[in-house]
């Protein structure tokens, strides 16, 4: 950590300011103390480390904190400049004993507080909820900043994102959701715009690269950015991908769809034209989208054509199977919600391109059979004409 107090309570910082020399005077005549637990704890001066206070041996802190590296050290150093430097008030590595956190920046910014934890390694999914929500019922809003270091990237628009990513993931009017990582080494923010899910990790994403320096505060609490609209041929790559896709070792969801598809006398390849699209609020479900999405319409074609079936019908047939451990669910902090959204967005797809129709609030019927692609061309063929007549997300 960067802020200690000595006995007589004078907070200490070592942002900037200080020579070797004062500071060795400081710690040679003064003790230092915890903001957090009050427990001793030592000024390091090495020469391989950047300078930080720590806790003796095997203490441990009142609040769960991470060792944190001379990389996060640097980067929570550079965002505090860069907050700063902008005129905007903050303050570094309060303790705020209302809620016993200590976010690494508690800034004061048009009439609102934010938190910006910049999170370096990983921690648990719970306690990226316990933080979040703490900081929440203090009505001051959390900013995730990831360390650069953490960002997975598989290709130019394909990313990995840990299960605390996609909760921190902000939703946004124009862009869906962004996502922000900072590295320190370079100085640099790396944003995720419009991540849309491909599984329980994968996302496809819009990436963003911006110097500290040119980035202001706003634009990262904000996510402003304009960006292209989105073309729908990276995502018809991802379809293709899926028809293509030999997995040697199936998860369960993937196992559980290809017997499921098997017992309906059809392929997982040829998975309809109607599923494995980005609907809107498709985020809720870990799994695939062509894997959940087919299964619904799997088990709509179990309904008569002209046979009325509700929405609550649709919802239990997918929690029998979330709660069977077939399908899954994320965690989506910032968004208000529940993957009930998710089928119902599904459900809308379906009345746009004419298989269902609602006849009330409550009630749709099914007005169409869905026609199965034969091969794998003909699939690829269809699912390219189906993003060009109907709106995906």
């Amino acid at each position: 950590m960067l802020v200690a107090y000595t006995e007589d309570r004078k907070r200490i910082s070592l942002i900037r300011g200080w020579e070797k020399e004062q500071l060795e005077k400081l710690r040679l005549n003064h003790r230092f103390v915890c903001p957090v637990c009050k427990a001793p704890v030592r000024l390091k001066l090495g020469t391989k480390r950047r300078w930080h206070f720590s806790h003796y041996g095997e203490v441990k802190c009142s609040i769960e904190l991470e060792a944190e590296s001379d990389y996060h050290l640097l980067g929570k150093e550079q965002l505090y400049d860069w907050i700063i430097s902008q005129h905007i008030q903050a303050l570094l590595e309060p303790y705020l004993s209302s809620i016993h956190q200590r976010p690494d920046i508690l800034v004061h910014y048009d009439g609102r507080y934010y938190a910006i934890e910049y999170q370096c390694s990983p921690i648990p999914l719970t306690a990226f909820e316990k933080r979040t929500n703490g900081y929440l019922q203090e009505d001051i809003t959390p900013i995730w900043i990831f360390g650069g270091n953490r960002m997975t990237r598989k290709s130019s628009s394909l990313f990995s994102l840990s299960p605390i990513e996609w909760a921190a993931l902000q939703p946004h009017v124009k862009l869906n959701n962004f996502l922000h990582y900072y590295c320190s080494d370079i100085s640099q923010f790396f944003s995720l715009m419009n991540s849309k899910s491909l599984s329980s990790q994968s996302a496809l994403s819009h990436l963003v690269t911006s110097k500290i320096r040119e980035t202001p505060f706003q634009t990262i609490i904000k996510g402003e950015f304009s960006l292209e609209q989105p073309s729908n041929e990276l995502w018809l790559t991802i379809k293709k991908k899926w028809r293509y896709s030999v997995t040697p070792y199936p998860n369960r969801a993937q196992q559980f769809f290809r017997e499921y598809c098997l017992q309906q006398n059809i392929s997982h390849y040829l998975y309809p034209i109607e599923a494995g699209w980005p609907t809107k609020n498709h985020q809720w479900m870990e799994t695939s989208p062509h894997i959940w999405q087919t299964l619904i319409l799997i088990y709509l074609s179990t309904y008569p054509i002209q046979t009325h079936f509700t929405f609550k019908d649709v919802y239990r047939f997918i929690k029998e199977l979330i709660e069977r451990g077939v399908c899954s669910t994320r965690t989506l902090t910032y968004y208000d919600g529940h993957y009930s959204y998710a089928i119902m967005s599904y459900l809308q797809l379906l009345i746009q391109c004419g298989v269902i129709r609602r006849t009330n609030t409550k009630e749709f019927i099914r007005v169409k059979n869905v026609q199965y692609p034969q091969s794998i061309d003909e699939a690829i063929v269809r699912d390219e004409a189906f993003a060009n007549r109907f709106k995906i997300n």
